[in-house]
């Protein structure tokens, strides 16, 4: 069961409560600002006919109390909309981080960026954009001025707004669809840098660096091209947008001085009438040089909403008991998420607690896709693995996740310390169970050997060979005592030490009454388990205890000949001509 509510929307509405408020501090400033031109208007009409300083000294002092007061209510609508913005990333942040992580499993890899849409949508709450949107409503109480001024002024400022409005949606039809493309580009792009740089030996020592750079830059050339497209469109629209503006407080400016010279108007009139106008186009002018960060989020906007509604939080589910006897796997067909056809099938097995499991089989046989299933990472799509007679899938996911150790064949370790990495970056990390799983994987001594110990940060600079990594990654599998074991080729890159320290870790695990699968090539391994299964092109083609699985096999392997016989019977079969020379 999946909650179907948006994370994003959810969000985004428990914002409403400061919405409002920054519509009420925007009423607040919009009245403000008419004080300055009912000052000029004052000041023209009044003050510069009765010539009368006492009331051009409390004007000014009115007025500059108002101004007072409309930079602190600016102020704290800018800083509320700072928190907003910080608190709309926080509240869906860890959610949409949740979601990234089930779309990968999913074997879904989105071009998108979660991370950087919710900085999007987090700079657009705090920024100016919004701010626009939050003024525009009143831009008719400023026509509703110019009106009472004169209709002529009235109609000349209506006849601007809804120009300018109009052109602003021409702006975002014609933009929206080319931004959209472009950000796509650009995405591919930063992810070819990305994947680049993180397999920076591989690109380095196999060749690659130009030819991937090459093909970046031809990324990037579609991308700049897409963007710049778009771009064009934004700059003509935002230019055009200025001349009208500034040919509008012009025409304002000239109606105004002809409605004074005929006698309809004041001087006073003319003035006022044109700071208004430029307070009422202020906000449409805003938001069409501010379109490109208003598609920008809204498209943020749309991808996180999908992200959140595809890939939902999970219902929280019965805490089950933990388990202790069994594991039992009937796999009929089973697979990667997103494969057209089953990778492996017709699996079927038990293991007790305590027993140990190899699982060998050709590469390409399905090890690695039932070291997934074991751990519960992906689910059989006909049958079921179960622990204790329950089927996985019943299992809340972060309930199971402490059940289970697993350690890929492609380690990676987070940037953090050793600790953390050992202790899965727990909330509440024991340092006694750190410490006894380090011990388990015998690691203790390397971790104590480096330069901060358990504190050493890794991804700092620091770096750690591929069998140290596997060591570390091992005592993170056996964090806590997990009562699944899932190894998949654990010692791809281990020494003769690290191959010991395994084999006695996975024997501390069986005594325990842990069980484990180990997906392993290498024989050393095998003296480690009791129970071994086969596989051939996905299906099980055979399950026993160890001694009556690798006995027929060790009879049917022909007799591979020692080195020392290769040599003599190459040396024999040389010609006597060869041997003649040689002598």
């Amino acid at each position: 069961m999946f909650q179907k509510k948006s994370t994003v929307k959810s969000a985004w509405g428990k914002l409403r409560g400061g919405f409002v408020a920054i519509g009420f501090f925007s009423m607040i400033l919009n009245l403000l600002m008419l004080a300055g031109p009912l000052y000029m208007l004052q000041v023209y009409d009044r003050v510069l006919t009765s010539q009368n300083m006492d009331t051009l000294i409390a004007l000014s002092l009115l007025l500059g109390g108002v101004f007072v007061v409309t930079g602190l209510l600016d102020l704290i609508r800018m800083r509320i909309l700072s928190r907003l913005g910080a608190r709309f990333e926080l509240q869906i942040g860890a959610p949409i981080l949740q979601s990234a992580i089930r779309r990968r499993v999913d074997g879904k890899a989105g071009r998108d960026n979660p991370a950087a849409d919710v900085t999007g949508l987090r700079d657009f709450i705090s920024g100016p954009t919004l701010v626009a949107f939050f003024d525009a409503p009143w831009i008719p109480l400023y026509l509703g001025v110019l009106y009472i001024l004169h209709p002529y002024l009235g109609a000349l400022g209506l006849a601007g707004a809804l120009f300018l409005t109009l052109m602003a949606l021409i702006n975002n039809a014609r933009s929206s669809d080319v931004m959209q493309d472009a950000s796509h580009a650009r995405a591919r792009s930063d992810s070819l840098f990305t994947a680049s740089e993180q397999n920076a030996e591989l690109v380095h020592a196999m060749g690659m660096t130009g030819d991937l750079s090459r093909r970046w830059t031809a990324l990037q050339h579609t991308a700049h091209h897409l963007k710049s497209s778009a771009s064009d469109r934004l700059a003509s629209f935002s230019v055009m947008s200025k001349t009208t503006r500034m040919a509008l407080q012009s025409a304002m400016l000239g109606l105004g001085a002809a409605l004074a010279i005929t006698g309809q108007a004041t001087a006073g009139v003319m003035i006022a009438a044109t700071i208004v106008l430029a307070r009422a186009l202020s906000p449409i002018d805003q938001l069409i040089g501010q379109w490109r960060t208003f598609l920008a989020a809204r498209g943020s906007y749309k991808a996180l909403r999908a992200l959140s509604e595809t890939y939902p939080e999970p219902a929280k589910r019965l805490a089950l008991p933990r388990p202790q006897i069994s594991l039992s796997a009937a796999i009929a067909q089973a697979g990667p998420p997103l494969a057209q056809n089953a990778t492996i099938g017709g699996i079927d097995f038990a293991l007790s607690a305590g027993d140990v499991l190899a699982v060998i089989g050709h590469s390409g046989s399905g090890k690695s896709t039932l070291a997934k299933m074991l751990a519960g990472i992906w689910m059989p799509q006909r049958g079921s693995i179960r622990l204790d007679g329950t089927p996985m899938a019943k299992w809340d996911p972060e309930d199971l996740g402490h059940l289970v150790g697993y350690m890929p064949q492609d380690v990676h370790l987070f940037d953090g310390s050793i600790r953390d990495n050992i202790a899965r970056f727990s909330t509440a990390i024991d340092d006694t169970k750190v410490l006894a799983a380090a011990i388990a994987a015998d690691v203790h001594g390397l971790i104590s050997s480096l330069p901060d110990g358990y504190a050493t940060e890794i991804g700092n600079g620091f770096h750690l060979s591929g069998g140290q990594r596997q060591r570390i990654a091992l005592a993170r599998a056996l964090y806590d005592d997990p009562f699944i074991l899932v190894l998949d080729e654990p010692n791809s890159d281990l020494d003769a030490q690290g191959e010991l320290a395994l084999r006695n870790a996975i024997h501390r695990a069986s005594e325990r009454g842990a069980i484990t699968c180990v997906m392993t090539h290498r024989p050393s391994t095998l003296e480690a388990v009791n129970k071994v299964l086969t596989l051939n092109k996905g299906t099980q083609s055979g399950f026993g205890n160890k001694e009556d699985i690798l006995r027929p096999r060790q009879q049917t392997m022909p007799e591979t000949p020692s080195l020392a016989t290769k040599l003599a019977d190459r040396r024999a079969d040389q010609p006597l001509a060869l041997k003649g020379t040689a002598q």
